[in-house]
């Protein structure tokens, strides 16, 4: 069943158009329609309208041969935050890596690229998916605006005895998310790359909608002394990250993360997730410390994934240069530490063993098998998050142009300036082994490793950094894996990429 056939969710509905000029209108028409009903303003009702008039009409125009008749589905539903447009055609293949970018400071009316970048400038999030035999599809995701926390005109309460007990950890209820941004804000500013936790209706919706799991750290009072959160993808719930941490200043020193921390991992283990992982800053050790505490244990270093605006007030203000990340997981489930066999690389093998059994999970290398045929395409997932200027790619399955792939989508990507691109492969598939000079050569270095819930799942972790000033050695690390980590990356060449 292809994604066209697959039964609506409930408030969702969709258009089969033919492929000539007419539907572009019939599918605007149906979209500010749709999208009013959600509660979104005028403007954001022009926006929406302007990137599906250009995403449709580059189908009817672009997607097939211009004597062939076709048809294709747009489809609309609601989401926890807004609206999600999947537009579905079993036309030509398409590559968005080779569009040229449009640069409106340009005086030449001859540049292409224009529909491309008013479609993502319409929409949050775009994402573009070559499905083999089932066509291709177009995502088109807008969130509803609200005000952020910060442009609020808010009452401030008055200010309680600074060693006032915390009484009680919970779930955060519907009346706890303004607290909540606020108190983001407060120790982040507006740096906190999960944007969502600025827009208290968000935070309700998040949770309600059991896409968020946050959890308070309470005063008899009422005052909130802390938050994080279990972030769940709706379509993996047996793996979730704990993130948005963060403890007000008044109350920092008492124990009150390790407390939610603690709560939340049994909330966790009752919701049946078997993995979870987390981002540790290295601007400061402690965070990575406070998740060894929790059991967490180092898998990668991620360098450069968060923006140099990250703040943390009354620790780090100003970073020196982008923020890396300890890429950290802890499982629920012993059963997920199964054996992995594997074609291990000559030049990361030993890292990549301790890697693993630093997570108490067998590592069996496999011999190196004789190059088998290679599937004719190759398919790697793409995602970028803009605001982040972070890329990321992932190699579900090796094909003969998958290098081509890579190479066209670099060259996009630093075309788009990311600063950072992270790139995903299968460490139990083979072809990885064989693959890696190639991927290296293109400027991807070795980061460590992405486990996965179950061995087919773990990823080899390479990254590039468009910096090549980037240093290394300004990272705090806390143990002696994450160290001896940083080491092997800079000994492979990191600094000269």
């Amino acid at each position: 069943m292809n994604v066209a056939e697959g039964s609506l969710p409930r408030g969702a509905c969709r258009l089969t158009l033919s492929n000539e000029p007419a539907a572009t209108a019939l599918a605007c028409a149906l979209a500010r329609a749709h999208a009013a009903q959600l509660g979104f303003d005028e403007r954001e009702l022009a926006q929406i309208e302007l990137g599906v008039e250009e995403a449709v009409s580059n189908v009817v125009r672009h997607a097939f041969p211009a004597d062939e008749e076709a048809v294709f589905d747009v489809s609309f539903q609601p989401t926890t935050l807004g609206l999600e447009i999947l537009i579905h055609d079993q036309g030509l293949p398409f590559d968005p890596s080779r569009i040229a970018d449009f640069d409106p400071l340009a005086e030449t009316e001859a540049q292409g690229g224009l529909g491309m970048h008013l479609i993502r400038r319409a929409f949050d999030e775009v994402e573009y998916r070559n499905l083999g035999r089932g066509g291709k599809l177009t995502r088109l995701l807008k969130y509803r605006s609200g005000i952020p926390i910060g442009e609020r005109r808010l009452v401030p309460s008055a200010a309680d005895a600074a060693n006032e007990p915390v009484s009680q950890i919970r779930l955060l209820q519907a009346d706890d998310a303004l607290e909540v941004s606020r108190l983001i804000h407060q120790a982040y500013g507006y740096s906190y790359p999960y944007e969502h936790i600025y827009f208290p209706e968000r935070v309700q919706a998040l949770n309600a909608g059991g896409e968020l799991c946050s959890a308070i750290a309470v005063t008899a009072s009422g005052r909130i002394a802390g938050h994080a959160a279990l972030v769940i993808d709706a379509n993996r719930s047996d793996r979730a990250e704990l993130a948005i941490v963060v403890t007000h200043m008044e109350f920092r020193g008492q124990g009150v993360a390790r407390r939610i921390g603690d709560f939340l991992i049994d909330n966790a283990h009752a919701r049946g997730v078997r993995m979870l992982f987390t981002n540790a800053v290295t601007a400061h050790p402690y965070t990575q410390q406070f998740m060894h505490q929790l059991g967490f244990r180092d898998c990668a270093l991620l360098p450069g994934h968060a923006p140099s605006s990250l703040r943390f007030r009354k620790i780090a203000e100003d970073l020196p240069q982008r923020e890396s990340c300890m890429l950290l997981v802890r499982y629920l489930d012993a059963t997920c530490r199964g054996e992995r066999s594997a074609s291990l690389p000559a030049a990361h093998r030993a890292m990549i063993a301790a890697i693993y059994a630093n997570l108490d999970i067998p590592l069996r290398e496999a011999a190196a098998e004789p190059a088998g045929a290679q599937a004719a395409l190759a398919r790697i997932e793409a995602s970028i998050h803009t605001g982040l200027e972070l890329a990321q790619l992932k190699v579900e399955r090796w094909g003969a142009d998958a290098l081509d792939i890579l190479r066209a989508r670099l060259a996009q990507l630093r075309r788009e300036r990311m600063a950072v691109i992270e790139l995903q492969l299968p460490l139990c598939d083979p072809q990885t082994c064989d693959a890696l000079p190639a991927v290296e050569a293109l400027g991807f270095c070795f980061s460590g490793v992405a486990p996965g819930v179950s061995a087919d799942e773990d990823r080899l972790v390479f990254d590039f950094v468009a910096d090549g000033g980037f240093d290394y050695t300004a990272l705090q690390l806390h143990s002696p894996l994450a160290q001896a980590l940083r080491e092997h990356i800079v000994g492979h060449g990191a600094e000269a990429a």
